[in-house]
């Protein structure tokens, strides 16, 4: 269901057939891809299932791609065919003399001014369901085979194509549908972009259970538990900001009876997690993954949870914390998060066109994730900081993560970025950047008690700056390179200079 429109799976599958002839009329053929740059919409499952059903692959684009965030992807995937939304049109036509190979545009329309005259063939999106072409020739894809190509951010470079098989969304649906205890004829409510690994969990999930999948083009903060009660949600996936959205709001006397059996979301701060249960009367599950692998770590309904932790490995992966040898580390000790499959095609298949990259992050038969974490005796896995992003005080190391984590519980604070600059002393000091909160009111040396209450000395920022909005990147993440290379500035607050002293 997908804003108020019912598809029952016999019509997903009428549909998808419709748009495998459709695809296949317009020059499709296996093997080759096909990009969608288009928001939640049927007509982009309908496309997506019908490519899998001819055996090409489908490049979903993130829809906050402009300029070069955008040509990157299609030119390396080499897509000659492209579903688009109209509304996006115009960023495409920008990008026209990076992008040779595109050759036919399906445009979906959303209501926006029609897209005028576009330097390929167009066609509209109803070709996909109208049932005009003829059926393709027969293909039943292997269970091994590639089904999308999933772009990750760009956060050091180019962003790379992830492959992903049939296997992967049908072992990492399975496993989260267990993890969920989810049932037939349960609601799932999944208000997430397609064009994110999160599909698996927002399409098939709810296929694989028989269950109904709610979908949204939009998160919104105001309209979520309406949407909730209104179609009798069981189960709701979030991304770690929406659940602090939703914790701000105001508190209900209906919150304790929302439908909802589980919310499952990551991060959720440290603190909240047991109140956020109690306040809706329902199980936070949290979970760790990337595109390259999901879930490899995650907690199910009756797990025991511990404080802060994320998860356990699931069956299909083995996850270890490792220092800068490719050497176990011991219990409690921070190290990079690795992780391998017990099974084949349970994750990526390796970046797309890119192979020496793709060796590079399989090094010692580890896939090295890029993040540090710690894991208990018992297994439980804590996410600590992403590896770039790590500081180091006086000795001591610090998460930036945790920092920012600590920083949004404060009722003043709306997003909040932590990273190191050089400190005269050596190594790095603490800085912070923060937004505020519409409407909000906060001095520096207020934030400071506050840090200096639930942080510990070593790592309560020396540095301050306030922004109206933090810079991020097309795919909503903050952009901490630039946070960093700008350092110190004219308008950065320095509690030293200020005279607060923390003590010990």
């Amino acid at each position: 269901m997908v804003r108020d429109e019912t598809i029952t799976y016999a019509e997903l599958r009428a549909r998808s057939n419709a748009a495998a002839g459709a695809l296949y009329e317009l020059g499709l053929r296996p093997g080759e891809t096909l990009a969608i740059y288009a928001n939640t919409h049927p007509s982009w499952i309908y496309a997506l299932l019908g490519a899998a059903r001819l055996g090409a692959l489908a490049v979903p684009i993130n829809t906050a791609y402009r300029g070069s965030f955008l040509s990157t992807p299609l030119r390396a995937s080499g897509c000659h065919l492209a579903l688009v939304e109209d509304a996006l049109t115009d960023r495409l036509v920008a990008v026209a003399d990076d992008i040779p190979d595109l050759k036919t545009v399906i445009v979906q329309r959303s209501g926006a001014d029609p897209p005028g005259d576009l330097p390929w063939h167009l066609e509209d999106s109803a070709v996909l369901t109208s049932g005009a072409s003829a059926p393709p020739p027969p293909h039943q894809p292997e269970w091994k085979d590639p089904v999308c190509v999933l772009y990750t951010s760009g956060t050091t470079g180019p962003s790379k194509g992830a492959v992903i098989s049939h296997q992967y969304i049908a072992s990492a649906a399975t496993t989260m549908v267990d993890s969920w205890d989810l049932s037939a004829g349960e609601v799932l409510y999944a208000p997430l972009p397609l064009f994110h690994i999160s599909s698996v969990a927002s399409v098939v999930c709810p296929i694989v259970a028989g269950a109904t999948g709610l979908l949204d083009p939009v998160f919104s903060v105001h309209e979520c538990w309406n949407r909730v009660r209104l179609y009798d949600v069981k189960g709701i996936l979030l991304a770690g900001v929406m659940v602090n959205m939703l914790w701000n709001l105001p508190e209900d006397p209906r919150d304790a009876d929302l439908p909802l059996r589980f919310i499952s979301a990551a991060p959720i701060p440290r603190g909240l997690h047991r109140k956020i249960e109690e306040r809706y009367n329902l199980t936070v599950l949290t979970s760790y993954g990337m595109t390259e692998a999901l879930p490899m770590v995650l907690y199910a309904l009756g797990d025991e949870v511990r404080e802060g932790a994320t998860g356990r490995a699931q069956p299909n992966f083995e996850v270890v914390i490792l220092d800068g040898d490719d050497q176990a580390v011991a219990p409690g000790v921070v190290g990079e998060i690795c992780a391998r499959p017990r099974s084949p095609h349970v994750m990526f298949d390796g970046y797309f066109g890119r192979a020496e990259t793709t060796v590079e992050r399989w090094r010692n038969l580890w896939f090295h994730t890029g993040d540090m974490g710690r894991m208990d005796e018992d297994g439980h896995l804590t996410f600590v900081d992403r590896n770039k992003d790590a500081i180091r005080r006086r000795g001591e190391n610090i998460s930036s993560f945790e920092v920012e984590q600590t920083l949004l519980r404060h009722p003043a604070v709306a997003e909040a970025a932590a990273v190191a600059v050089a400190s005269e002393l050596g190594e790095d000091d603490v800085k912070v950047v923060i937004s505020l909160k519409a409407d909000a009111a906060l001095e520096i040396p207020e934030l400071m008690d506050y840090c200096v209450a639930h942080l510990p000395y070593f790592a309560v920022p020396r540095y301050v700056e306030v922004m109206e909005s933090l810079p991020v990147n097309p795919t909503g993440k903050v952009l901490k390179t630039e946070l960093r290379e700008s350092g110190v500035t004219p308008s950065t607050w320095d509690r030293e200079r200020a005279g607060y002293v923390v003590r010990r």
